[in-house]
């Protein structure tokens, strides 16, 4: 049993090995900067591509169930309250897999880093954005720094599977405030890290703190605890809820479900500026 895991580690550390050395060659040879555009061309596929469905399947119940309340939001803009619609701001909108729950005649700023995804997003636009707004915006920015938003110029905020890359999540908390209108919403879904001392919390940090899940999604950890730093952000309310995905069903984080799928438990809920 010893010499196989002794074989698996090794194969583990030989492969990041190589990973590393070819990450340090091409940024020599090519430029950061082209190197992390060519990272974010194909993390845009990968996105567009299985990840897409996949998550459409874990978390589809649960933003139905997030999402609801966003027809009891009123607008602070009266052109948006003549429509029963809003003034709507996605940060890290990827290939927009939340366009379909946005209430008809709401006007959308989409914000990303990746300026690769526009091309994707804008193709979902074509198929799920009918009963919007046709003024969609999208700004290639950090969520950490959104200076094409203005302040206090949007109705509500939604974050979707976005804070695990987030290096300063307390500063992007700090822009979400500032840019919601008083008495504006901030909507978030999340995974999180699981109890400290789980299998799968062992697991998550394993591939966290070696660098591989970052590597392959984006700058993602899966050991990330944002509970804290959400409860902490400086709103005047938060209700949220911590949860597992089990084959599309939410199952209480107070019964720990078995097995080390990293994208487990996950947290949910609104916030109030």
């Amino acid at each position: 049993m010893w010499c196989w895991m002794y074989c698996l580690l090794s194969c583990i550390a030989s492969i990041l090995g190589w990973l590393f050395l070819i990450t340090v060659v091409a940024n020599v040879a090519f430029g950061p900067a082209r190197i992390q555009a060519f990272r974010d061309m194909i993390f845009a596929m990968m996105m567009n591509s299985s990840i897409k469905d996949a998550q459409k399947v874990l978390f589809e119940s649960t933003k139905k169930e997030l999402f609801s309340s966003l027809k009891e939001v009123k607008s602070a803009d009266p052109e948006m309250q003549k429509k029963n619609a809003l003034n709507i701001l996605e940060v890290g909108v990827g290939t927009g897999t939340n366009l379909e729950y946005y209430p008809a005649g709401s006007r959308l700023l989409s914000v990303d880093p990746n300026a690769a995804f526009e091309a994707y997003f804008r193709r979902e636009c074509e198929q799920k954005a009918a009963h919007l707004d046709p003024d969609i915006r999208f700004v290639a920015e950090r969520g950490e720094s959104m200076p094409s938003v203005a302040d206090s110029s949007v109705d509500v905020v939604v974050v979707t599977v976005v804070l695990c890359s987030v290096a300063h999540v307390d500063q992007m908390l700090r822009e979400i405030l500032r840019v919601l209108v008083p008495g504006g919403r901030f909507y978030f879904l999340e995974h999180i890290g699981d109890e400290p001392g789980t299998w799968r919390r062992r697991f998550q940090n394993a591939v966290s703190d070696s660098g591989l899940w970052p590597m392959l999604y984006g700058g993602c950890m899966a050991n990330c605890d944002l509970e804290a730093e959400l409860l902490a952000g400086g709103f005047s309310t938060m209700e949220h809820h911590s949860v597992f995905l089990v084959e599309n069903k939410m199952k209480p984080r107070s019964k720990p479900q078995p097995g080390i799928d990293p994208i487990n438990p996950i947290l949910y809920g609104v916030a109030t500026k």
